[in-house]
């Protein structure tokens, strides 16, 4: 399927740097043709308070500080800009910052990101949907939404706002959440569409460049500079079945509860 000329692309992105990780070719190529990219990263905000422990700890890894989150939005626009998109940052607070009704952090440590969501965590989805009936849409727009491809619960909390409410005549299409498809590929329900993005080298050159703009990420995921263009060419092989692209995935029916509606496997790149 083409997009329309005049279409809007806009992607929504759970953390500061998923949208990049996961489909930053498209996004440079969807703005080299003349679209107006937009990435909303949905977990932006600042910590609603104290950070727990976990949050500590993982700020010191990334150098910023108490400015963490005011840094971690800077890296964004920087690498966004190298894209040619546009940056919108809602001010949902990160799974590791999020506290029961106790008080008590919902993440103590690493295993706690990949989880379902909670019942208290149902909130965050009422209040994306509400942000996102305030966003300008048209008809023939085309939305990306992660598939939630090794479970993190902030990108579970995307999807499952999406499912909650799709924007009357946008076409929405999920992509395939980096790093976590080079070891679990996503097995698609009967009916669903798979779409190729074809990339050139400028793309996957601009996608490994902006990945680097995410200087306090990127060394969370990636041994060393070079990794980084290595990495997202062999996935971008892959998925394209040796040409570039970056896959996405259509739905035939966008119907809650959309946890049921998928499944993955694990894949054995040793």
């Amino acid at each position: 399927m083409v997009v329309k000329p005049n279409a809007r692309v806009r992607v929504l992105s759970p953390h500061l740097d998923d949208a990049v990780l996961s489909c930053g070719g498209t996004l440079h190529r969807m703005a080299r043709a003349g679209h107006r990219v937009e990435v909303v990263t949905v977990f932006a905000g600042d910590p609603p308070g104290p950070p727990p422990p976990f949050a500590q700890a993982l700020h010191a890894v990334w150098g910023y500080g108490d400015a963490a989150m005011a840094g971690r939005r800077a890296e964004d626009r920087a690498a966004l800009a190298l894209l040619g998109a546009i940056p919108i940052h809602l001010d949902f607070p990160d799974g590791i910052y999020r506290r029961d009704a106790r008080g008590q952090p919902l993440c103590a440590g690493r295993e706690d990101l990949f989880r379902p969501p909670r019942p208290e965590e149902s909130v965050w989805i009422s209040r994306l949907v509400e942000a996102l009936k305030a966003l300008l849409w048209a008809a023939g727009d085309l939305l990306l939404v992660p598939l939630a491809i090794g479970g993190h619960v902030d990108h579970r909390l995307v999807r499952e706002a999406v499912a909650a409410w799709r924007p009357p005549g946008v076409i929405v299409w999920f992509y395939e959440d980096f790093p976590y498809v080079e070891r679990e590929a996503f097995v698609p329900p009967a009916g669903w569409r798979a779409h190729r993005v074809f990339l050139d080298e400028a793309d996957l050159e601009a996608r490994a460049q902006a990945v680097l703009a995410y200087r306090s990420q990127w060394p969370i995921f990636f041994a060393r500079e070079e990794e980084v263009l290595e990495r997202l060419r062999a996935a971008a092989q892959q998925a394209g079945g040796g040409i570039p692209a970056e896959r996405f995935w259509e739905p035939a029916a966008l119907e809650p509860p959309f946890e049921t509606g998928w499944r993955s496997h694990r894949v054995d790149n040793s």
